[in-house]
């Protein structure tokens, strides 16, 4: 929940939009959120919990994923 006490929120700065644009590019998806995720979890190295867990694979084979 985005209320939760151990809830962080990356902030979209210039910076980062590049950062997810070249992992867009890299990872040949255009998904600009689906890249953001796995940028910020590799920031912060946590584990993603997700339904999408294909989509996120493919921009990151190695990210670790928990499906709910």
């Amino acid at each position: 929940m985005i209320a939760s006490e151990t809830t962080s929120i990356d902030v979209l700065d210039g910076e980062t939009a590049k950062a997810i644009g070249i992992l867009c590019e890299r990872s040949g998806t255009s998904d600009v959120v689906d890249a953001s995720v796995v940028l910020s979890a590799r920031v912060h190295e946590a584990v993603v919990v997700t339904g999408d867990a294909a989509d996120l694979r493919r921009i990151d084979p190695t990210l670790a994923v928990a499906e709910p």
